[in-house]
């Protein structure tokens, strides 16, 4: 009696997605220099090879995932951004920090990639495109809200505000902080600068 071959394995189709979610997740904990790519297809459900295939390399798949990220930070952030451009300014301020914590709260691992990234010349520059595509729009919500013309400070102004929120939500996150209370605090503390900000050393700059 003639043996039967056993039947093929099933292949999984995992999306790009789906990967770049486990790339994240990895690199988030690993740091690009530990994480392998062993580990990331084994999370994925795909083959090394397969990994290869699609992005090339350890650091295109990095790349990749860093911009998936500040994709996903931007669209969530610029449509906070564009709400409600009647209402007064603490309630705008108070919209678009909450998307920006969500976000940190919701991807966690994604925030954290994109902090490795600032550190891996691979992503730098993808990192400094996002940063300052971020920075562009705050300043020019600086500029609306102010009911000024275009003033050069109005992009370091923005520039701070970044900052503070980055700070703020790292340090929440590394010592496991109540994120909503960070969140406040930071609106607070970004709210009192900017109404303490003297509008001639703006001038200053040009």
């Amino acid at each position: 009696m003639a043996t039967r071959s056993p039947s093929p394995a099933p292949v999984y189709r995992v999306g790009t997605e789906g990967i770049l979610d486990a790339a994240t997740m990895v690199f988030a904990a690993e740091g690009y220099d530990r994480a392998n790519m062993d580990t990331i297809a084994a999370q994925a459900g795909i083959t090394k090879p397969t990994l290869y295939a699609r992005f090339g390399s350890k650091e295109g798949l990095f790349a990749a995932a860093v911009q998936r990220e500040y994709d996903v930070r931007k669209a969530r952030l610029f449509d906070a951004y564009s709400e409600g451009g009647e209402d007064p300014f603490r309630e705008r301020l108070h919209r678009w920090s909450s998307a920006y914590f969500d976000l940190v709260r919701e991807r966690p691992a994604g925030f954290a990639l994109i902090t490795e990234g600032e550190r891996h010349p691979g992503a730098a520059a993808l990192v400094r495109q996002g940063h300052d595509e971020i920075v562009d729009r705050i300043a020019g919500l600086v500029v609306e809200v102010s009911g000024r013309r275009a003033w050069p400070g109005a992009r370091l102004v923005a520039t701070m505000i970044s900052g503070i929120f980055t700070a703020c939500a790292r340090e929440a996150v590394a010592n496991r902080m109540d994120l909503d209370a960070a969140a406040g605090l930071c609106e607070s503390f970004v709210l009192g600068a900017l109404r303490g900000v003297d509008p001639t050393l703006i001038e200053g700059l040009g």
